[in-house]
């Protein structure tokens, strides 16, 4: 790929591409208040369809739609590029522009940004990434791996019905041979960071009550004063929680949780070499 002519394209069309950025953060999808989502789905359809995806397709949840869409670069290898395009409320205070508006402000040290809910988290990366392809073809180039776009609209909810859509389009996600979220972010001195890889939740409930545990209360909440004498039921759920990971929170401490995980590669422990080495020991 000739990466001179992509980058030349990008420079000749940076305000195209930043009103496309614009338009995207300018659109709600508040996912918290149920606004906008579908509106702003639909659009990241449209942008799909206009990068060359010839499957692009809201897919029906029990929540809010995800986003889907394939690019066939004839490729050998085929890459998903999870998505997200749901955000945060607006309603915090501090904002120095509206955050619906889209505008570009200059703001040292970084000088002029585009700020708006969706900017950084994560709007900003979608609409790059989009550019970022639409600029390789546009020059005659060609994407060098298959693409299937997975956008969902409830990663500020947690996720919770995204198992619904893989589950519905397994034998299309089971082609890929790697999973990539687009996220960057740059710092004062233009030097861009981007993650190779991210972390999940896991949601549990656990219940304790003096009752079925037949320590502590029995049918109704006690003063705290009596605890020399009656059990509390919080206390040994504190007690339980702490045996989860060790002290400093960083290795847990169940039995069988790391059976499945594979170990740092070769080539991730170079690449956190690498990475150590641009930290600055000063900040």
């Amino acid at each position: 790929m000739d990466r001179g002519k992509v980058f030349k394209y990008i420079e000749e069309h940076f305000e195209e591409h930043l009103r496309r950025l614009q338009e995207l953060v300018r659109q709600p999808s508040i996912s918290a208040e149920n606004l906008g989502i579908r509106e702003c789905a639909t659009l990241i359809r449209d942008y799909f369809k206009a990068l060359g995806c010839k499957d692009a397709r809201l897919v029906e949840t029990s929540g809010n739609p995800v986003v889907y869409g394939f690019y066939n670069a004839g490729a050998e290898k085929t890459v998903i590029i999870y998505m997200m395009y749901d955000t945060q409320p607006v309603d915090e205070p501090g904002w120095i522009v509206p955050p619906l508006e889209g505008r570009v402000v200059e703001m040292e040290p970084f000088g002029k940004c585009l700020v708006a809910r969706g900017a950084i988290n994560t709007k900003g990366e979608l609409g790059a990434f989009l550019n970022a392809c639409e600029s390789i073809t546009a020059v005659g180039e060609e994407i060098p791996l298959n693409l299937i776009f997975v956008a969902e609209g409830e990663e500020e909810l947690g996720s919770r019905h995204l198992p619904e859509f893989i589950h519905k389009y397994m034998d299309k996600l089971k082609e890929a041979d790697a999973v990539f979220f687009p996220t960057a972010d740059q710092d004062e001195k233009g030097k861009v960071q981007m993650a190779l890889g991210v972390k999940g939740i896991v949601y549990f409930e656990l219940e304790l009550d003096g009752k079925s545990w037949g320590y502590g209360p029995t049918e109704f909440d006690i003063h705290g004063s009596n605890k020399a004498w009656v059990d509390s039921p919080a206390l040994r759920m504190i007690q339980a929680l702490s045996t989860f990971t060790s002290k400093d929170g960083n290795t847990v401490l169940v039995e069988g949780f790391y059976e499945n995980a594979a170990p740092p590669s070769p080539e991730d422990l170079e690449l956190i070499e690498k990475l150590e080495k641009t930290f600055d020991e000063e900040t």
